[in-house]
């Protein structure tokens, strides 16, 4: 499981796609997964305090089928949006309407 507890900041959040490439479970900050095509409690979970980042925890670790849709489901939303022949077509596209 990947924990993301970023309060602020900018750029791509990589170990958000990457650890969700990996089928690894997410757990991040609203602020974290920010300008991600991702949808919570389907892709990956989200928490903004300690509490709900411990809640999270707790039930990704004691909920096998969860842990499993979570895994599924954020790879295929990473391999279906953000895989680089993805993004290479979406480039390719922009170039020939341009």
């Amino acid at each position: 499981m990947t924990i993301v507890p970023l309060r602020i900041g900018g750029g791509t959040r990589l170990k958000i796609l990457e650890s969700l490439a990996l089928g690894t479970p997410v757990i991040a900050t609203r602020k974290g997964a920010e300008g991600l095509d991702l949808v919570p409690g389907r892709d990956l979970l989200v928490a903004d305090d300690p509490a709900g980042f411990a809640a999270a925890v707790v039930r990704i670790l004691g909920d096998a089928e969860l842990r499993a849709q979570l895994s599924h489901n954020g790879r295929q939303a990473v391999e279906a949006r953000y895989d680089w022949r993805m993004i290479g077509q979406h480039f390719n596209d922009f170039i020939e309407k341009w």
